[in-house]
């Protein structure tokens, strides 16, 4: 071969080699470097996963005391002081809750207060954006034949918080009837129940069948309400659920925060604002499905009415007199307005589905994100915790 052809080839090819050498190298430093920033980002989210679900943030009870706000909280945990590890306070994830159905929440606490006291929010700008989701860990379907007076049983559906059937759990049902009656000249209100419990088939789905034993609407009562409370037990994991299931007594918007009930009567169609009268006892339902009768205080017109009210809020304020525990997670009363009578009833936490407390909307498209996710108490009951966080530049 010609010797020029020959060096022509050579440098062809030691051209090629060299090329592919530095594509190569420039590959393998990108993935590093990417591997890199990963395991930088690990953690920061392991961190401030703990911060959050470690520690109770201070003061202490900021959760309950309705006087903390996001110009006094001095730092930032949801731990609550019962119980070990991963076990959350209600009320402080009460807090994390902004719209509550038709209810802004005058309690919340913004993610820029959180973002402050973490380190992750300075200079009016975020390094590290973040969600924090919670939802129950298992999923509680009811359904019914809505033609019946009264219902008599209800076809209860459980999944685990992946959407798999929840086979072999144990469900329970605490069957409520109130109703209001007449003792002379004053309307007061009584109350009966009744239990279920089944266990659910392979498919997660069993019956609980109130049939003969339905709480009966004693003759002439005109004003009443049914609701279901139901429980599943899953291998420990426990999840519960409350939903009005008949009855001529509207529905309205409740929350219970501390010590303090608050209502919202706005948007009972047809009500004057401010014309109503509070059957001053509240209706406590326990995790372990015990009812308990609590005496409450109307406070609308004093100092927590006002704290509440800041704003131009239009509440109405309750102070039960015997604090509410963590075994409480759910409370109900009724309310007369204009010779409306209506239920009220909340959930702690009150969610309808999950908590979902964040940063910002969504995750900027392309930008590194870590997850850590794990199981934590909140009182009896069991949530799926999972904390996304990630870098605001890359």
């Amino acid at each position: 071969m010609n010797p020029v052809f020959e060096y022509i080839a050579a440098i062809f090819v030691i051209t090629l080699v060299v090329g592919y050498s530095l594509y190569s190298l420039n590959t393998m430093s990108s993935a590093q470097l990417n591997i890199a920033e990963q395991a930088q980002l690990l953690p920061v989210v392991g961190r401030l996963y703990d911060k959050i679900l470690l520690t109770r943030g201070y003061p202490e009870d900021w959760g309950s005391n309705i006087y903390i706000n996001n110009s006094n909280l001095a730092d930032f945990g949801i731990s609550s002081e019962y119980g070990g590890m991963y076990r959350t306070d209600v009320n402080k994830l009460m807090r994390l809750v902004n719209n509550l159905s038709y209810t802004v929440n005058p309690f919340y606490i913004h993610p820029t207060t959180m973002g402050n006291l973490t380190g992750i929010y300075e200079d009016a700008g975020w390094s590290y954006g973040f969600r924090l989701r919670m939802a129950d860990a298992l999923k509680i379907n009811i359904t019914y034949d809505q033609d019946q007076e009264p219902v008599r049983s209800f076809r209860v559906s459980v999944n685990n918080y992946w959407d798999r059937h929840a086979s072999n759990a144990v469900v329970k049902g605490l069957y409520f009837l109130v109703w209001v009656d007449k003792h002379g000249n004053e309307d007061v209100f009584e109350y009966s129940y009744t239990t279920a419990e089944n266990e659910t088939d392979w498919q997660g789905q069993t019956v609980l069948d109130f049939t003969g034993r339905v709480p009966t609407v004693p003759q002439g009562v005109q004003k009443y309400g049914y609701i279901l409370f139901s429980s599943a037990n899953y291998y420990g994991i426990q999840s519960q659920k409350i939903q009005v299931i008949g009855g001529p007594l509207q529905t309205i918007n409740l929350f219970l925060q501390g010590d303090y009930l608050i209502a919202n009567y706005s948007e009972i169609e047809g009500v004057a604002k401010g014309a109503y009268h509070l059957e001053l006892a509240v209706i406590e339902f326990t995790s372990n499905q015990q009812v308990i009768v609590d005496p409450a205080v109307n406070e609308t017109e004093g100092n927590a009415g006002k704290v509440v009210n800041s704003g131009g809020k239009d509440y109405a304020v309750f102070h039960l007199q015997n604090p509410a525990s963590e075994d409480i997670v759910f409370a109900g009363l009724l309310v007369k307005k204009t010779g409306h009578w209506t239920l009220a009833f909340c959930s702690r936490p009150r969610v309808i589905e999950e908590i979902d407390y964040r940063s910002h909307s969504f995750a900027y498209a392309g930008i590194n994100s870590q997850t850590y996710s794990r199981l934590v108490r909140v009182g009896p009951n069991s949530y799926y915790a999972e904390l996304t966080v990630w870098r605001m530049s890359q």
